[in-house]
């Protein structure tokens, strides 16, 4: 896949940065409280945040350009950013990361269900359990499964339309640049323990600081 022109990527930067407002109010009309990430979407010896975080990151890259004749990746984007959305605005763990940044990965979320057919007020933990599902039963060679999973009451084109769109969603620009930022964002906060109140506190070698230093230095 072809990388996504700087201009491009600081103009749909921009956009997020003027729509993100609008994102946030729209938060309050959907489900505010975080819940349990749908199973089958990460190995469960992982933590699901930085988990979902990196994965999201790594299914949309190239999502600019397509993501064409995958759809249990899509399904499973898709699923993710349904919870990220929610999570990232409900969990004051994510408080660090800037909300604009947080709020444009609803718009991610919200182009996502634009490209897939999916009810843009559907309640997100049911579209994620669909699409963890679905995700599941496509990771597992059925289609079939996958279609049944794809319910009218959530979208209304029906399941063998969307499981169409999830082979062939479109240009997903919003996913691929907001995925990758807030990727990035979480590295740079874990480099420089941004995490923590103690600024001062320092770094361990392995989370790619120096770790305590010499007093006097």
């Amino acid at each position: 896949m072809a990388p996504i022109p700087p201009t491009t990527r600081r103009r749909a930067l921009a956009s997020f940065l003027a729509l993100a407002p609008l994102a946030a109010c729209a938060e309050l009309s959907r489900p505010s409280h975080a819940w349990s990430l749908p199973p089958g979407l990460l190995p469960a010896s992982l933590e699901p945040g930085r988990a979902a975080i990196g994965t999201l990151a790594q299914d949309l890259q190239g999502a600019n350009s397509g993501l064409s004749g995958q759809p249990a990746r899509v399904a499973r984007a898709a699923a993710l950013l349904e919870w990220l959305a929610v999570e990232l605005m409900s969990n004051p763990r994510w408080a660090p990361i800037p909300r604009e940044l947080r709020a444009a990965i609803g718009l991610a979320r919200d182009e996502m269900r634009g490209a897939l057919g999916a009810d843009p007020l559907a309640a997100s933990p049911r579209l994620a359990a669909a699409l963890a599902s679905a995700h599941r039963a496509l990771a597992a060679g059925s289609r079939g499964a996958a279609e049944q999973v794809l319910a009218a009451s959530l979208f209304p084109r029906g399941g063998a339309a969307t499981l169409g769109r999830l082979g062939d969603p479109g240009p997903l620009p919003q996913g691929e640049i907001a995925s990758a930022a807030l990727a990035e964002r979480v590295r740079l906060l874990d480099e420089t323990n941004g995490w923590a109140a103690d600024f001062n506190t320092p770094v361990p070698p392995e989370r790619g600081g120096r770790g305590a230093l010499p007093f006097g230095i």
